[in-house]
């Protein structure tokens, strides 16, 4: 019990320091406030990866992301939390719920992956590595654009998401399993596709909980297929893929940074 209590702490102070590092370096170096926000959705990330060797039991992620929701909802609505940690996820005046998804999708994931390191740690990876990658190079390069107005994404920063969602599969699964060569390469394929059709639908943040949960479906439910399934399970989520992208609307130009995404 106390050392769960610690390790609740240490994820805590980990948070703190990351916004107020954050909020110093957006302030000292003018950072985009796209790319700060992006830099704390990495870093939430990559201080819930050790859950599993913290944590025995569910509940002190619930307490987590009990204490996360509310508090980063209060950071976005109170002057007074703003001076003092302001600058994250505040600098971005779009509408997103995405900050109270997060916290609620790496729980629902930790719940459901019963302390399985690679059943959580990938989703997590791709929510955390593959968004931030997608919405940056999006941000930064996109001229490719497709979707509604209150959801356009790029091109770019989609290939950029299906890239890294990919890596974030593919190298845990040959690193850190026994999953052979093959039937890494086939889920990772598919995790990646099927995340990606994820983010590329999600709107208002939404993808922080869905991309998670999904990319946690597909992982768990191709693990337990031969290579034959998985082969199916690829050619499957590849088609649905392209018949989504048919749904989005046409593929737009824009000028040289007009695009934009809506992540996080």
């Amino acid at each position: 019990m106390l050392s769960a209590w610690i390790g609740v702490g240490l994820v805590v102070t980990a948070f703190v320091a990351l916004m107020g590092g954050l909020r110093t370096y957006r302030r000292a170096c003018s950072a985009p406030p796209e790319m700060v926000r992006k830099l704390l959705h990495v870093g939430m990330g990559m201080a819930t990866l050790p859950f599993p060797w913290l944590f025995s039991a569910p509940w002190p992620v619930i307490v987590l992301a009990g204490l996360f929701v509310p508090g980063l909802l209060a950071l976005r609505r109170s002057p007074a939390l703003q001076r003092v940690l302001g600058g994250a996820i505040d600098g971005v005046s779009r509408p997103s719920h995405g900050e109270i998804y997060f916290p609620l999708g790496i729980c629902a994931v930790f719940l459901l992956s019963t302390n399985d390191p690679l059943l959580f740690c990938v989703p997590v990876l791709i929510l955390s590595l593959a968004d931030a990658a997608a919405a940056l190079i999006g941000t930064r390069y996109g001229l490719l654009v497709y979707g509604p107005p209150d959801g356009r994404k790029s091109v770019e920063g989609s290939a950029a998401f299906l890239i890294a969602a990919f890596l974030s599969t593919h190298l845990p699964l040959l690193l850190f399993s026994e999953t052979g060569r093959v039937e890494s390469l086939l889920i990772a394929l598919a995790v990646a596709l099927g995340a990606t059709l994820i983010e590329a639908l999600a709107r208002r943040g939404l993808d922080n909980l869905l991309v998670p949960l999904g990319a946690f479906a597909l992982l768990r439910t191709l693990l337990a297929l031969d290579v034959a399934g998985q082969a199916l399970g690829l050619g499957l989520t590849g088609g649905t893929l392209l018949v989504a992208l048919l749904f989005l609307g046409p593929v737009r130009q824009v000028g040289a940074g007009r695009a934009w995404s809506s992540r996080f």
